[in-house]
């Protein structure tokens, strides 16, 4: 029989790698990007971008790749949305709004 310590040192080192692994995904959004199923979503953007409208995407895509995709931000534009958000994956039906045009 394994004695408990072993088994709760087992645990915390799964939990550690689990850890760093989110981490390490976080850090480095285009693995992330793969492990997603590589299935199509649909994503509205508005705001302020050369071309608003509905974009397919990738699943697994990011804020800052539907901004891309609708040509990029406006000169002299200011966005609504915090950076931090840009970097969520979004997902199926979702609409993305920068602010005023």
């Amino acid at each position: 029989m394994i004695p408990l310590y072993y088994k709760s040192i087992f645990s915390l080192g799964i939990l550690l790698i689990l850890a760093m692994f989110a981490f390490y995904l976080k850090d480095n959004p285009e693995v992330s990007k793969r492990i997603y199923s590589p299935e199509m979503i649909q994503v509205k953007i508005s705001g302020p971008v050369m071309r608003p409208g509905i974009y397919s995407l990738e699943s697994g895509s990011t804020g800052k790749d539907l901004i891309e995709k609708a040509g990029g931000i406006l000169p002299n534009a200011s966005v609504s949305f915090e950076v931090k958000n840009l970097d969520q994956l979004l997902v199926d039906g979702q609409a993305v709004d920068l602010g005023k045009r």
